[in-house]
């Protein structure tokens, strides 16, 4: 049954990313990583558990922290901008030192999150089970749920926007091969096969 018109209420890819499916990199089977609230006090977001059935591999994540302050020096006026290196300390405040006047000011930092997965001692990136090159462009989904919305959309011979906007949806953000109706069939294909992997 073809799908006539399409309406999306989904603004963030957030809302698929309970589970996201990737390919493990000790077996190259479907393994899944889980999405745990983030238990640091410094800094929100999750965090993520790999668990893969066939070959029950360990992979831990890691988080590391960069902690940057940009401000005018109070003494001297100098702009101060720093940036620390990764991190696993977490801090609440920063010293730095004025390059002018030489002054130590303790500021509360920026924190940026740097997360990484740790296989055998060394650093890894997964790639997303449901992931393909169609055209020279990369297709992806981050799980069955995002693939099958991702198949509706395209389907969709009418494609409307949501009543109740507010900013950019999840469609909005989609790249434009995806939206282009001349590669609705090799796109509809691509996912049916995808499906059956």
């Amino acid at each position: 049954m073809e799908a006539k018109r399409f309406r999306s209420t989904i603004k963030w890819l957030d809302f698929f990313e309970e589970i996201i499916d990737v390919e493990c990199p000790n077996c190259q089977s479907k393994a899944q990583l889980h999405r745990q609230p983030n238990t640091y006090k410094c800094c929100y977001g999750y965090t993520f558990k790999f668990q893969c059935n066939h070959c029950h591999s360990e992979i831990k994540e890691v988080e590391k922290y960069i902690y940057t302050v940009k401000r005018h020096c109070p003494y001297c006026a100098e702009v101060i901008d720093y940036r620390s290196m990764q991190t696993k300390k977490i801090k609440k405040e920063q010293e730095v030192c004025c390059k002018s006047c030489e002054a130590r000011i303790t500021y509360t930092p920026k924190v940026e999150t740097v997360r990484e997965f740790i296989w055998k001692g060394n650093n890894i990136e997964f790639t997303f089970w449901y992931s393909q090159t169609y055209q020279g462009n990369r297709f992806w989904a981050v799980n069955e749920e995002h693939l099958a919305y991702l198949e509706d959309f395209i389907r969709a011979k009418l494609r409307l926007r949501s009543k109740y906007r507010s900013g950019m949806m999840l469609v909005d953000k989609l790249p434009s091969f995806i939206k282009d109706k001349n590669n609705r069939d090799g796109l509809l294909k691509l996912i049916s096969k995808l499906k059956e992997k």
